[in-house]
C-alpha cells in the first residue's frame, strides 16, 4: 500500500475555499461493492467522476462488511461473550480483537490508493448503517441500540480506533466523519445523542488528532433551549465537530411547494448551511443535495439549473462545498434498499454506465470556472446586518429562509444567530416572524434595546409574540387581536416607493400609534407597519409574519401580488445600502461584495430564476468595472453602469477596481 503522511499544515475547507464532489457508492453494485468488490470498476468511476469536476468524495466503510461480528449464544438463549466471525474465532491480531475484517480493510486501502491516483480527497462516513431508510449493523449486533446499548458501544469503538489507527496516514483522506446521518437512529434524549457524540469523537481524536471530523448528518436543527425536542442540534454537533453538515432535500418541507429553479429552491440551501455556521461557529458545508424524486419533479434540463444556481450561492457566501448525492443512479439495482419504495435510486451526476447527467455537466462546468479564476480564495462577503432565530415556538427555518431571501432581494447580506447568544455587533437587527418572547431572555432584550438606544436599528415582525414592553419599544401598541383566516391586503409608503401586499394570513391585529410613524395600513385602514427612533437608533414594526408566510406559501416570491415585499426590507435597510458598491434592482438578481484587496473587488451577480436578466447594475463613485467572468453571462461598461447580461440560474463574477 503506498501512503503518505499528511501535513499538520494542510486544511480541509478553509476560509473562501470551496470543494466540488460526491457521495460515492459504486456504480455497478453501490451498497454491496464492498462485498462484490471490483477495483477495476472502481477506478474507472474515480476517473469518470475526476473528469465531471470531482475533487473530493465521501466514501461509507459498510459497517457489517468491515465489522461482520456474531454473537455466541447458550442453549437457554443467553447471549455470551464471545464473537466470531461466522463460525470461525476471531484472529489474534489487532483487526481481529477489533472484530474488523482484514480483507476489506484491504479493500478499503486499494480505494485510498484510487482516490490519489485521480487526485480525490476523501471524507470517510465511518459508522455507516443507516442508508436511504436501511439499517446495517454488524449481525452479533442486531437489535441493539448503537447509541446506549454497552456491547454496541463497545465494538463501535473497537472498530472507530482499528480503522483511524490504520488509515490516518493516507494522504487521500483529508476528514472522518461519524457516519451516514447518525441522528436519524432513534434516541431517548438529547444528553443520550451528546454522549455518543462525545464517546465516538474522542475515540477519533485519541488515534488521529490532526484531522477534522464532520458531523455526517443534518444540521438544520438550530435550537437547544430546554423546552426543544430536539436531540441532535447544532450547538451539540458543534462541542463534538469540527465541520457541520447539511444535507437538502428541499422537496420535503415548504421549499418543496414550488418549482427547482425558482428562487427559494435556490437558495433555501444555502440558508441551511449559513444557519448551522452563524449559531454553531463552526464551518459547514452541503454534504449532500439532491432531488429525490427528480423523474417527478424536474427535467434534466431544470435539473442542471437547480445545481448550477446553488453551486453559485453556496459559493458566494462562503459554505465551503457542495457533495451532491449521489455519484451514480442506483435504479437498475434489485437488492434493498433500493427496490424499496423509498426516493433516491435516480439521482446520480451519472447513469450506471458513467454518462453525465446535467447534474455531472454543471458540476464539471462550476470546478473549471472556479479553478480558471484569476483569484483562488474568495473572501466572506460584508455583513451588516444580524438575524434572530427565537426558540422552538418560532417555526425556525421557515423564518430564516424567509428573511434571508428578502433581504438579498433587497440587495444586503444577513448574519444568523440565536436569540440565547451573545448579541453580535451590528447595524440593523432583524426578529422575523417572531413568536413568544422572541428566544430572548429579560438580559438579551435589555441588551439589544441598548444596541438600539447607541444607534443600531431593530425590525420586529409579529407571529404571536408577547414581548415585554413592546409597545413603549416600537411606540405603537395593539388595540385587539383577531383570529380570522383570510387573504389580506396592505398599502405601504415606503422610501422605495408604494408597495400593495396581499398575502394569506391567520392572525390579525388592530393597532395604534403611540408617536411612530404609520408606513402601512390594511385595506380597512388599520396601521400595520411603523416606524419609530429609540434612543439614536430606529425601529420597525410590522403586524404580521412577512418571512414565514413567504416562505411557506407556494409561489409567494413569484406571484405579482405578494413578489415585492422585498421593498419592506429595502426600507428599514437603507442605511446598509447606502455603503454599498453596486446598486441593483431587479430582485431575481443576488449581488454580494468580496474585497480581494483595497483597491480591487469581486462582485458575485446571480440570477436565481430561469429567464435571463439584462440589467444595468448602479456603481458608487470611486469604483469602476474592470472584467466579468462567467460561462453564461457578459458584462460590460455602459453610460450608467454596468450593463448585465445573465442567463437564467446563472452566475457571473464582476472585478471593480478603485484608485
Amino acid at each position: 500500500m503506498s501512503q503518505k503522511k499528511i501535513s499538520s499544515s494542510e486544511s480541509f475547507l478553509s476560509n473562501g475555499k470551496f470543494i466540488t464532489g460526491v457521495n460515492y457508492w459504486q456504480s455497478q453494485t453501490a451498497t454491496e461493492m464492498w462485498s462484490k468488490w471490483d477495483e477495476r470498476e472502481v477506478d474507472k468511476d474515480f476517473k469518470a467522476l475526476a473528469a465531471q469536476g470531482a475533487r473530493a468524495l465521501r466514501v461509507f466503510p459498510l459497517w457489517p462488511d468491515f465489522q461482520p461480528i456474531t454473537r455466541m449464544y447458550l442453549g437457554d438463549g443467553t447471549p455470551t461473550s464471545e464473537f466470531r466471525f461466522g463460525e470461525e474465532p476471531l484472529p489474534k491480531t489487532e483487526a481481529g480483537r477489533a472484530g474488523v475484517s482484514e480483507v476489506m480493510m484491504q479493500r478499503f486501502e486499494r480505494l485510498a490508493d484510487l482516490a490519489s491516483k485521480h487526485k480525490l480527497s476523501l471524507i470517510v462516513a465511518l459508522l455507516t448503517g443507516q442508508m436511504t431508510y436501511r439499517l446495517y449493523m454488524p449481525p452479533g449486533l442486531a437489535g441493539l441500540s448503537p447509541l446506549n446499548h454497552p456491547v454496541a458501544l463497545t465494538w463501535e469503538r473497537r472498530f472507530v480506533q482499528y480503522f483511524v489507527s490504520r488509515m490516518k496516514g493516507h494522504r487521500s483522506i483529508v476528514a472522518w466523519d461519524f457516519g451516514n446521518e447518525c441522528d436519524m437512529w432513534k434516541t431517548a434524549s438529547r444528553e443520550e445523542a451528546w454522549s455518543w457524540m462525545a464517546y465516538i469523537s474522542d475515540a477519533i481524536r485519541i488515534c488521529d488528532p490532526k484531522r477534522p471530523i464532520a458531523s455526517g448528518m443534518s444540521a438544520r436543527h438550530v435550537d437547544d433551549s430546554v423546552f426543544s425536542k430536539e436531540n441532535w442540534p447544532v450547538q451539540s454537533q458543534a462541542e463534538h465537530c469540527d465541520i457541520l453538515t447539511s444535507h437538502s432535500y428541499t422537496q420535503w418541507g415548504f421549499g418543496g411547494s414550488d418549482p427547482c429553479d425558482t428562487i427559494k429552491q435556490t437558495t433555501a440551501p444555502t440558508v441551511e448551511v449559513r444557519l448551522a455556521t452563524d449559531i454553531s461557529g463552526k464551518p459547514a458545508f452541503m454534504e449532500e443535495i439532491g432531488l429525490a424524486w427528480r423523474p417527478m419533479l424536474a427535467s434534466y434540463d431544470r435539473l442542471g439549473a437547480y445545481i448550477r444556481n446553488n453551486l453559485w450561492n453556496l459559493w458566494a457566501d462562503d459554505c465551503r462545498g457542495l457533495l451532491w448525492w449521489c455519484g451514480f443512479d442506483q435504479s437498475h439495482l434489485g437488492i434493498a434498499p433500493y427496490n424499496w419504495e423509498v426516493p433516491g435510486p435516480e439521482h446520480g451526476i451519472m447513469d450506471r454506465n458513467r454518462k453525465p447527467w446535467s447534474s455531472g455537466l454543471e458540476l464539471k462546468t462550476f470546478r473549471s470556472f472556479l479553478d480558471e479564476l484569476p483569484f483562488d480564495t474568495l473572501p466572506a462577503a460584508e455583513k451588516r446586518a444580524v438575524c434572530l432565530i427565537g426558540d422552538h415556538r418560532q417555526k425556525q427555518t421557515a423564518a430564516a429562509t424567509g428573511a434571508y431571501i428578502l433581504a438579498k432581494q433587497a440587495g444586503f447580506n444577513l448574519e444568523f444567530q440565536h436569540a440565547n447568544q451573545p448579541l453580535k455587533p451590528a447595524s440593523l437587527y432583524l426578529l422575523p416572524s417572531a413568536k413568544g418572547k422572541c428566544g430572548l431572555s429579560i438580559e438579551g432584550l435589555e441588551n439589544l434595546k441598548q444596541a438600539v438606544r447607541r444607534g443600531a436599528s431593530l425590525y420586529l415582525s409579529t407571529d404571536d409574540v408577547y414581548m415585554p414592553d413592546i409597545a413603549k419599544l416600537f411606540s405603537a401598541e395593539v388595540e385587539n387581536r383577531f383570529g380570522k383566516e383570510d387573504r389580506f391586503t396592505f398599502d405601504f409608503q415606503l422610501n422605495t416607493g408604494p408597495l400593495n401586499l396581499t398575502l394569506p394570513l391567520k392572525t390579525t391585529y388592530q393597532m395604534k400609534p403611540l408617536g411612530a410613524r404609520v408606513l402601512g395600513r390594511s385595506s380597512e385602514g388599520s396601521p400595520i407597519f411603523f416606524e419609530a427612533k429609540h434612543g439614536k437608533g430606529t425601529v420597525f414594526l410590522l403586524s404580521f409574519p412577512l418571512e414565514t408566510t413567504m416562505a411557506e406559501t407556494p409561489l409567494a416570491f413569484l406571484d405579482k401580488d405578494s413578489a415585492e415585499a422585498w421593498k419592506i426590507y429595502g426600507h428599514i435597510a437603507k442605511d446598509i445600502l447606502a455603503m454599498r458598491a453596486i446598486v441593483k434592482e431587479n430582485p431575481q438578481l443576488f449581488v454580494t461584495e468580496h474585497r480581494l484587496s483595497s483597491t480591487e473587488m469581486a462582485c458575485l451577480a446571480i440570477n436565481n430564476g430561469p429567464q435571463r436578466i439584462i440589467s444595468t447594475l448602479s456603481l458608487r463613485k470611486g469604483w469602476r468595472f474592470k472584467t466579468c467572468y462567467s460561462e453564461n453571462g457578459s458584462a460590460k461598461s455602459g453610460v450608467k453602469g454596468v450593463n448585465l447580461s445573465l442567463a437564467g440560474n446563472s452566475g457571473a463574477v464582476l472585478l471593480l477596481t478603485r484608485k
